[in-house]
């Protein structure tokens, strides 16, 4: 009777164990994790977590074994231009440092008080991913959402054994600005602005960026009405998938998944907001990232811009 009773607890902590094993290895394919399955799986082999909060965040507290990744992920590159992708070898160098390795699960988190915040780790996401390494996830409502949770908190720094990290450029994930002078006189093409709406309007911008409004044709759909961040004194959780999708509609996004977009913004920041809700949640296949965004189109005076009205406009 024991021994009965034996092999029947071994059979049920067997299936326990490959149970649990299959759900850490199906979440490697899952770009939004919650708090709850972070903690659960924080020792889980392959998973790196790497926090692109803010430098002094790190130092106050950080999720254990978090590894701080400041970057940078943006950098000049070598027309001067500010907040661009920096070089596949710096990247591959920078993300080995951080221990990513090529079948890394990597968890990305920030500060997770406003949309800007998510956009950190919406950007970080978008050059793994045009690095070719897909195994990438943002952590629902990031620090703060974990602080609110009442997790544990470290404040011991991660120095991290090197990965072996080898990406390469991934083109279809990223829009340079010949392609988008040339996606301008193609109805294909789908832009999205992932801006203020007052800056899309043209009555304001940032003071590095030459001129005012937004590309021609452009559907506005601003990176900071993407979370419930500060709702009811929410941290920044993504909306629902299916509110998403109506606000993708809404913005006049066709529903054809395989329509060819561009997102951008000023800095493109907020417009890889724009390319992790379109791609990774709501699963458009084709959305590339404008990486010089208004920032280097608005300095060329031979791409059009347009100012006190919306780029698109619904037929009726």
């Amino acid at each position: 009777m024991n021994t009965y009773k034996g092999r029947l607890a071994a059979f049920f902590t067997a299936v326990i164990l490959i149970a649990g094993a299959s759900a850490a290895t199906a979440a490697g394919t899952q770009k939004l994790v919650s708090v709850d399955w972070l903690a659960r799986n924080l020792k889980t082999p392959n998973v790196v977590v790497l926090d692109v909060g803010a430098f002094t965040q790190y130092e106050r507290g950080h999720i254990p074994g978090a590894v701080k990744a400041f970057g940078p992920w943006q950098t000049m590159n070598d027309e001067y231009v500010g907040f661009m992708m920096p070089k596949v070898e710096d990247l591959v160098r920078m993300l080995r440092s951080y221990g990513v390795n090529n079948d890394s699960y990597v968890i990305l988190y920030d500060e997770g008080v406003t949309a800007q915040d998510t956009a950190k780790s919406a950007r970080a996401l978008w050059t793994l991913e045009a690095l070719g390494h897909d195994k990438v996830a943002i952590l629902d409502g990031g620090f703060a959402a974990w602080k609110q949770a009442k997790k544990a908190v470290s404040g011991e720094p991660i120095v991290p054994r090197p990965g072996n990290f080898s990406g390469r450029l991934v083109k279809s994930k990223l829009a340079t600005m010949r392609e988008v002078k040339k996606a301008l006189h193609s109805s294909r093409v789908v832009f999205v602005d992932d801006r203020l709406p007052e800056e899309d309007f043209g009555h304001e911008k940032k003071s590095y960026i030459k001129r005012f409004g937004h590309l021609p044709e452009s559907r506005l759909w601003p990176a900071d009405f993407m979370t419930n961040a500060g709702i009811e004194f929410s941290p920044s959780f993504m909306r629902d998938t299916s509110e998403l999708q109506q606000m993708a509609k809404g913005v006049g996004i066709p529903a054809d998944k395989n329509a060819e977009i561009i997102t951008y913004s000023n800095r493109g920041l907020q417009a890889a907001m724009g390319y992790y809700v379109l791609h990774d949640l709501l699963g458009y296949r084709n959305v590339r990232l404008f990486d010089g965004s208004i920032l280097e189109a608005a300095a060329d005076k031979s791409i059009p811009m347009e100012t006190n009205g919306w780029g698109y406009r619904k037929k009726m």
